[in-house]
């Protein structure tokens, strides 16, 4: 073992491979920080690049990429209310309010030293447990997987929201939402109305940006309208801004004593993420989501989160960073991607001739710890590049309100037509803005109706395979073990968080 990592420390430790981690962490974050061009975007534009390069350089390039492009989407979602990638939605939450308190430098420093923390805390859970947990990993079934998703929603709707009746709603339209498109199974079209281009259903960006960019636009304005009628602008704003520029510098420092005071949910939220992260297919996006839910929960000032906490953004960016190392395991101990990402970081891989699977750990550890050696490099890459980065990025929010709306507007249309190059996706992205505009009168919870949508493919797709293997028998759920605990902790997560909100409700 020793001479394994002694050889990948030497493997690693060339300036051409340290070169190519860094500018892949650049690039990412670049990549991740522009609405509609994603992480994966930028591994499918690299990954040819990589025949050019050597196997540990090509392998630190679409690491960096990852790495950057994670953290990356945290920046327009904080600064603009735009994810840059669908995970950051859940940064939006709180990072926006701050940016709008004049605070937009606290909130991205916040995210930074989080993603970056709960990063390296996943690829040392990577490191040390990926044999072990990759044979957890691989009982998990489609009953497990099932019960796994039925807890998230039923959690998300009770926890979401003051009222679970609205989380409920929340939840059930984004399910319905995601059963739009072509049946799976036996391959007709559903509720798609005669509209040919809903035969794939919604796709994410546009409906992503439309709900929490879009819909902000709209709010926004409707806002100076109403200031403009009645004759008065907002005494908060003229003392927080002067031009859009800051007064206070003390307003974008994160100070030691307000990062410890994250640091508990940035461990609970890394555990949650991890947790998600071990199980293929699960996502970022669902480990933000919890860690961010339970954040709320566990802390002592829940009435903040919603408004600026910054153990909001702490948890959401812990939580869809801790995800990223765990995902890996199945890859690198049974040669099963655990998402896109990892799918591709595969295809880089297989370029230069090497195959993941239970043999590799013997037949190639020196490179399998190269590969460990990358990954924790890659955050301080990340660490580094990311703190010059927010500090020039922020200043965009210098620019007037009526340029700044309006650029908003024009990055909201380019998001959501890049990624598929289909301006019906552009009328999507309209349509959820109008939409989103409208469910925030009604105060339901976006990011939950986001979150359902993207689980409810999964969870239809699961349920049905259950049953198929079980012969429609129902009780499969309830026979397997794993599949068991989760209904069991979904049961007793809802008794304790209705018992909560009752408390909290009579305090």
């Amino acid at each position: 073992m020793l001479e394994q990592l002694l050889s990948g420390l030497n493997m690693v430790l060339v300036p051409e491979n340290l070169l190519w981690a860094g500018l892949g962490v650049a690039f990412g974050m670049i990549l991740g920080s522009i609405p509609g061009l994603t992480d994966n975007m930028g591994i499918v534009l690299m990954l040819p690049f990589t025949y050019y390069l050597g196997p540990i350089a090509g392998i630190a390039l679409l690491m960096g990429l990852t790495k950057g492009g994670n953290f990356g989407g945290s920046i327009p979602a904080i600064l603009f209310n735009i994810p840059g990638t669908p995970q950051a939605m859940v940064t939006c939450i709180d990072g926006h309010p701050l940016t709008k308190q004049g605070k937009s430098g606290k909130a991205l420093k916040q995210a930074l030293f989080s993603s970056v923390m709960a990063d390296a805390c996943s690829d040392l859970i990577l490191i040390f447990l990926a044999a072990p947990v990759a044979m957890i990993a691989l009982k998990i079934g489609p009953p497990e997987y099932t019960s796994i998703i039925i807890f998230s929603l039923i959690v998300i709707s009770v926890a979401a929201s003051d009222k679970p009746l609205r989380g409920l709603v929340a939840v059930v339209l984004g399910l319905l939402l995601g059963t739009v498109g072509t049946d799976p199974e036996f391959g007709t079209t559903r509720l798609i109305f005669h509209v040919i281009d809903l035969a794939d259903g919604f796709h994410i960006m546009p409906m992503v940006i439309g709900m929490l960019a879009f819909s902000e636009v709209l709010l926004q304005l409707e806002q100076q309208i109403m200031n403009r009628l009645r004759k008065r602008f907002s005494e908060i704003q003229a003392e927080v801004f002067k031009n859009g520029d800051v007064i206070n510098p003390d307003y974008h420092r994160l100070s030691w004593k307000e990062f410890r005071g994250t640091l508990p949910t940035i461990f609970r939220s890394t555990g949650i993420g991890a947790a998600i992260g071990i199980i293929p297919g699960i996502g970022t996006t669902v480990g933000s989501y919890l860690s961010y839910i339970m954040a709320k929960q566990y802390s002592k000032h829940p009435e903040k989160f919603g408004n600026g906490a910054l153990e909001g953004i702490a948890a959401a960016e812990a939580g869809n960073n801790a995800v990223n190392g765990p995902n890996l395991i199945p890859l690198v101990t049974l040669g099963i991607p655990g998402n896109l990402a990892a799918a591709l970081i595969l295809g880089g891989f297989m370029i230069k001739g090497l195959v993941p699977g239970p043999t590799f750990m013997q037949t190639n550890g020196d490179m399998l710890y190269a590969l460990f050696i990358i990954l924790l490099l890659s955050n301080f890459f990340t660490l580094l590049i990311g703190y010059f980065y927010i500090k020039r990025v922020r200043k965009v929010t210098s620019i007037p309100k009526f340029y700044l709306f309006t650029g908003i507007i024009v990055f909201s249309v380019i998001g959501s037509y890049v990624s598929y190059a289909s301006l019906f996706d552009v009328y999507v992205m309209l349509v959820f803005g109008i939409l989103g505009y409208l469910l925030t009168k009604f105060k339901i919870n976006l990011p939950t109706i986001i979150v359902a949508f993207f689980l409810g493919p999964m969870l239809e797709s699961k349920f049905r395979q259950s049953l198929s293997i079980s012969g429609d028998d129902a009780t499969v759920f309830l026979t397997k073990p794993i599949s068991l605990t989760f209904l069991i902790l979904t049961i007793a997560a809802v008794f304790f968080l209705l018992k909560r909100k009752k408390k909290l409700m009579t305090d």
